[in-house]
């Protein structure tokens, strides 16, 4: 199923779990970033707890020293030594690890050497003592050197114990860090627990949601495909699928039906249908299909006959979209196969009684014209025989008597001359109408070129020709944008021509003259239009004008034979266009005709003015 924007559901899931990854790895990423700072946290407290208890043991060590000599020299007993004695020997080592522990804290390793060295002092001054003490007596040591002892201890004593000082601060604050740390590490669980269950939650109301859109739609192209399927054998067209992949084709139930065959009796191959093709067809619908596949045509449609399991052949009609992959290679043809049998049969019918038609009009028309020939030429040989025998008889009127002569000279100089006249003019009607017929009859002899033609320079070709009369007349023409087609340029020619010859001619007098010339697009179609402010057509006469030889009620002032109309709508079916009118009585008309848009495959020169035989006649 796709979603707006031609996303699938599948690629949503993927998104979603993508989103959950990248949270959690993100939120491991904090975790695991919390963790460090938590270990090295405990690492600092560590370490200053540790350089504490080692100042402490220092400090204590001496202090254990100190009073165990002063103990000795005040009494002079050796015991006292004791615990000078343990507490030297193990100032050592402790010295050794503190210094080792500062080592790489520059202030600290420095403060750390410097009452390092008042101790080196002390234990100096105190191992003298005990010397002097032993080898002299009590009385050796005096008591300025004891209270030069105490000082030094003092000293000792304040500069360790501002040393421990300031580390407690910094343990301290970095207690406060830890416990901040703490706190934000708990948010941070808190937040990504929120986070993770809303995350899962949308997750979950998505593809809940997703799934449910999905189960609607495949519901609806079950019911879709059911509906198809019925219409499909309500109208008993086959189905057809051709894999260009493999080379396998399907073939519906219907679809071998329609040629005779059960649905187990015609292997589902490519190959098998090409070889039911007419061998006539067989180039010519493959030229096709090739034309299609490689989009020089935007639809697929084929006609081509296949042979029925009776061995008798049935036109087919073929038509089908197709799918094509990323690199633009055809994947598959998907359609349908129509059997026209019985419509190429009624064609053929009609193409035949079209031809007999024309046949029967063009010999009737052509026939006509020799007995109006003669009679044209007759009528003139009278007309100078009528003069000759006026000529002859008018020396001898005085002998003829005046009232036979006032009898012959009225039939001789009115009535017969008159008589002709309108015998003439009725031979000269006669031969325009059996020429229009003729020329109507070739229309579907006539072979239709497309080419790529610009409609405006068609447009301004016709008003040119009409140039005379607009001019007389006064007429503001204007022309809109119009558009580059493909078309044959003599039938357009001669679309326009009738179009804009009529708007001309059936102007009001009592108004100035507008005609307006415009084009727009449809998906499919051109739409030309062509309004003027004439004296209009009567809703009544809506029916005549596109009748041959019919012509509007309000038209008689204007000399016309009726056919124009028909000849426009005749070409115009002959190019898959069509034309229609909307008018008011004397406030105009707008006549609008329609013609396919199309593609040249292949490049074509401006063809040669090619005139279909036509005539421009009045409106209706």
């Amino acid at each position: 199923m796709r979603l707006p924007w031609g996303i699938t559901v599948k690629e949503v899931y993927l998104a979603f779990f993508a989103v959950i990854a990248i949270a959690l790895c993100g939120f491991i990423m904090v975790i695991y970033g919390q963790y460090e700072r938590v270990q090295q946290s405990q690492k600092y407290t560590i370490y200053q707890y540790e350089n504490i208890r080692q100042s402490r043991m220092i400090l204590s060590d001496v202090i254990d020293m100190e009073t165990g000599v002063r103990g000795f020299v005040m009494s002079g007993q050796p015991r006292f030594l004791e615990p000078y004695d343990k507490a030297n020997a193990r100032l050592r080592d402790e010295i050794f690890a503190l210094r080792n522990q500062t080592y790489y804290e520059s202030n600290s390793f420095a403060e750390t050497n410097a009452w390092l060295e008042q101790i080196e002092a002390i234990q100096t001054l105190l191992a003298k003592q005990v010397t002097r003490v032993k080898a002299q007596g009590r009385s050796a040591i005096s008591s300025a050197e004891m209270e030069q002892e105490v000082q030094q201890m003092d000293r000792l004593r304040t500069t360790v114990e501002a040393a421990v000082d300031k580390r407690l601060v910094l343990l301290r604050q970095q207690v406060e860090l830890v416990d901040r740390q703490r706190n934000n590490f708990l948010y941070i669980l808190i937040f990504g627990a929120v986070l993770g269950v809303g995350i899962l939650l949308a997750g979950t109301v998505l593809i809940i949601r997703l799934e449910s859109e999905k189960e609607k739609a495949e519901d609806e192209n079950r019911r879709s495909e059911s509906r198809f399927l019925a219409v499909m054998n309500g109208v008993n067209d086959g189905l057809y699928e051709l894999n260009f992949v493999n080379d396998s084709m399907f073939m519906s139930r219907e679809f071998k039906a329609m040629l005779g065959y059960d649905e187990d009796e015609l292997e589902e191959t490519a190959e098998t249908a090409i070889n039911l093709i007419h061998p006539d067809d067989v180039e010519g619908s493959l030229e096709v299909r090739r034309d299609y596949i490689t989009k020089k045509t935007p639809f697929y449609s084929n006609v081509f006959r296949m042979k029925h399991k009776d061995g008798t052949w049935r036109w087919i009609l073929s038509r089908g979209i197709g799918t094509w992959d990323k690199f633009g290679q055809i994947r598959s043809l998907i359609g349908t196969h129509t059997d026209i049998s019985e419509q190429k049969a009624r064609e053929e019918d009609l193409r035949q009684l079209n031809a007999d038609m024309e046949a029967f009009t063009y010999i009737t028309s052509h026939d006509m014209r020799s007995p109006l020939v003669n009679l044209k030429g007759f009528s003139h040989e009278l007309a100078i025989a009528v003069h000759e025998v006026n000529e002859l008889l008018e020396p001898k009127k005085d002998q003829i008597g005046a009232p036979t002569w006032a009898k012959l000279e009225t039939i001789l100089k009115h009535d017969v001359p008159e008589a002709l006249g309108f015998i003439g003019n009725a031979v000269d009607r006669m031969d325009t109408l059996t020429t229009a017929i003729l020329d109507l009859s070739r229309i579907g002899k006539y072979v239709y070129h497309d080419e790529r033609v610009n409609a405006r320079d068609v447009v301004d070709t016709c008003l040119g020709a009409q140039s005379y009369e607009i001019t007389n007349k006064g007429v503001e023409v204007k022309v809109g944008a119009l558009p580059e087609i493909v078309t044959d340029r003599s039938a357009l020619e001669q679309i326009f021509s009738n179009l804009i010859d009529n708007a001309v001619k059936y102007l009001r007098s009592d108004e100035p003259g507008h005609i307006e010339i415009t084009c727009h697009e449809t998906g499919r179609d051109y739409i030309f239009s062509v309004r003027d402010n004439g004296r209009g057509i009567a809703p009544e006469d809506s029916d005549r004008v596109f009748n041959i030889f019919r012509r509007a009620r309000n038209t008689g002032d204007v000399r016309g034979l009726g056919i124009g109309m028909a000849f426009v709508k005749a070409s115009l079916r002959r190019m898959s266009g069509a034309i229609w009118f909307e008018s008011a009585l004397n406030r105009g008309t707008t006549f609008y005709f329609s013609l396919p848009k199309k593609t040249l495959e292949i490049a074509r020169p401006p063809a040669e003015a090619r005139k279909a035989a036509g005539t421009k006649g009045g409106r209706g």
